[in-house]
């Protein structure tokens, strides 16, 4: 019996030894294991659309599951389309339930990213696979095909390149006008086509005036701005008569600037908007500031413009020649008409030429005949002086800098030089600014006994430098006679009391509480009297309600275009990010308009993916800019 009991306890111990054994290796296998079963960041892709006109643009998405942020990441070139990079937004959600007591969490990691994509030639193409760096490692990004194709003629739009000369010079600036002829309603236009990369230089013009160039633009304004290749432009509004009938003309004015000689190709230009077919039935809950109409995409295409751009010769071309072509002047001026040797002397130069001025740079002073030997100027150089004047005048460009007279043998400021290439003579010439008298006194002297001395300098003590004058002689050891007192110290204590019992004091203290009290009842008048505020504040209400109850993404939508449609001023089912985007900081502030833009472009990107958004989030977006809105 005793050897039967041993016998078990040998197996026993042997079998735990083998357990121990196998659990070992399970977890040394299932380690491996366990590594790559970790999750990884995966890429999914969704876009806006996948076939446009030539012109026009889409939205491309990337959503990144399991990661919470990524590196910005730019497309790879191609001549097939051009992507503008519009950012990210992390995503990531976390819930917790409990359900009969039971706890469960859930951790959703989510970032997503947007390109705009806008084609530059008709056909098929793709934006092949690329990796992006995120937080948790690195996603692949599948291949994305779309098309292109040539937009049709539209009987209502014309859009034509008009260029005030073919016959040109390399580095000539060609003033060039796209006009877009509107026989029906638009909304939302974005200009695009080749910006001439190293052929020509392209830059758009401020057709305002220059006084109001800093002004926001206001509705009734005959300007817009408007979406131009890869930034914003101003163009000019107006009307025609043509066939019998007025018809809208915007006018977007650029300036073209050939760098090759040969035959330049510029354009074809395009513009995307969204043309109004009709206007529907009008419904009971439609406000009066609804915008009833009914769109559809469009795009116009111009014709191209050919320049002949001709080499500038080499014959009588000046040493000094910096490029300039056109016509040009110079003048110089300075208040200063006495000086003494050694003394700063403000000079001013203006130049005046064809536009676009702003990369002109002054005539290096170094260029300039005999300045330097006569004049030592300021370290720093020119300084620009701005594009305009008190005037308003446009074409000219002023700089200013500090010169120092050398010598009393100097008796004016030379004149100054510009060479510039005339197109209309073909020849080299110089504008000449006229010299400016100046009378240059010897430097005087003073010892530092007499600066030191208040009262001691005199314009009859001061000796002149180069006559029989006293010896210079050091100052005396010691410290100067610099003494401190607290006997100028007025006590100058206010009382309250004091101020109430006088008129005066009394009415100081009175009228910022009543003019405070003042303004806050026109305030709240104003708004009870202005039309377009109620319809605000009703709208806003309403959008809180519907926002309570919506229990999908579409019904989210709904509520927040609800909010913003008094504020644009059409129709709350017509409200897209992009009229967002359009409105000016004079209707919202500007991260307002910003906020409202991005949680609506997320709500509209939801509808190509709708794992990209949860409902909580959206509505917590949704009325955190109808709480801005309400502060507005």
């Amino acid at each position: 019996m005793p050897n039967r009991k041993l016998h078990l306890t040998r197996i026993t111990a042997i079998s735990q030894v083998l357990a121990a054994m196998i659990v070992a290796v399970i977890m040394i296998c299932a380690e491996p294991l366990r590594a790559s079963q970790d999750p990884q960041p995966r890429a999914s892709i969704a876009a806006s659309q996948t076939s446009v006109e030539l012109g026009d643009s889409l939205i491309f998405q990337v959503t990144i599951d399991g990661a919470s942020s990524a590196d910005e990441t730019q497309l790879a070139e191609s001549d097939a389309y051009r992507a503008e990079f519009l950012g990210g937004r992390d995503e990531s959600s976390h819930s917790i339930s409990i359900i009969n007591g039971r706890r469960s969490e859930t951790q959703v990691s989510r970032y997503v990213m947007q390109w705009r994509i806008t084609p530059q030639k008709a056909g098929r193409s793709a934006v092949e696979p690329f990796i992006i760096k995120a937080d948790t490692g690195v996603a692949q990004v599948p291949r994305f095909e779309f098309s292109a194709s040539e937009s049709g003629e539209n009987p209502n739009f014309q859009l034509s390149l008009q260029a005030e000369r073919t016959s040109v010079y390399i580095g000539e600036p060609v003033h060039v006008k796209l006009v877009w002829t509107l026989g029906a309603g638009a909304k939302g236009a974005a200009f695009s086509g080749p910006d001439g990369g190293q052929v020509y230089d392209l830059e758009p013009l401020d057709p305002r005036p220059p006084r109001s160039r800093a002004n926001q633009i206001q509705q009734n304004d005959p300007y817009r701005l408007v979406q131009f290749l890869d930034g914003k432009a101003i163009i000019s509004r107006s009307q025609e008569n043509r066939d019998g009938r007025n018809v809208n003309v915007f006018v977007a004015e650029v300036v073209i600037t050939p760098r090759k000689s040969g035959k330049v190709t510029i354009g074809p230009y395009r513009v995307a908007f969204d043309e109004i077919i009709g206007q529907r039935a009008k419904s009971f809950f439609d406000s009066p500031f609804d915008d009833l109409s009914q769109t559809r995409r469009a795009v116009v295409a111009s014709n191209p413009l050919t320049l002949d751009v001709k080499v500038l010769p080499e014959e009588g071309r000046p040493a000094d020649f910096n490029g300039l072509i056109g016509v040009y002047s110079v003048e110089t001026t300075s208040p200063t008409t006495q000086a003494n040797v050694g003394d700063p002397i403000p000079l001013s130069l203006t130049i005046r030429g064809p536009e676009p001025l702003t990369s002109l740079k002054a005539p290096a002073l170094e260029s300039q005949p005999q300045f330097l030997s006569k004049f030592k100027a300021a370290p720093e150089g020119w300084e620009s002086g701005g594009g305009t004047d008190d005037s308003g005048t446009s074409g000219k460009r002023m700089f200013t800098t500090t010169i120092r007279p050398k010598s009393d043998d100097v008796t004016e400021i030379p004149e100054f030089r510009l060479p510039y290439f005339d197109t209309a003579t073909g020849k080299y010439e110089v504008a000449r600014s006229k010299p400016l008298p100046l009378k240059v006194r010897p430097s005087k002297e003073i010892t530092l006994a007499d600066a030191i001395r208040p009262g001691a300098i005199t314009a009859a003590s001061v000796p002149v430098a180069g006559a029989s004058q006293a010896k210079l002689t050091d100052a005396p050891a010691g410290l100067g006679a610099n003494t401190e007192t607290t006997d100028a110290l007025i006590n100058q204590r206010v009382s309250m009391l004091a101020m109430i019992q006088s008129p005066a004091g009394l009415v100081f203290i009175a009228l910022p509480p009543i003019a405070m009290a003042c303004s806050g009842i026109l305030a709240i008048r104003r708004r009870t009297r202005d039309p377009l505020i109620a319809a605000r504040r009703a709208a806003l209400n309403a959008a809180g309600r519907e926002l309570a109850n919506a229990n999908s993404l579409g019904e989210v939508t709904s509520a927040l275009r609800t909010a913003l449609s008094p504020f644009i001023g059409i129709s709350d089912s017509s409200v897209t990010s992009q009229d967002i985007a359009q409105m000016h900081a004079n209707v919202l502030s500007e991260s307002t308009l910003n906020r409202a833009s991005e949680v609506l472009r997320q709500l509209e990107c939801a509808v190509f993916d709708s794992q990209s958004l949860d409902l909580e989030t959206a509505r917590s977006s949704a009325l955190s800019v109808i709480q801005e809105l309400k502060k507005s």
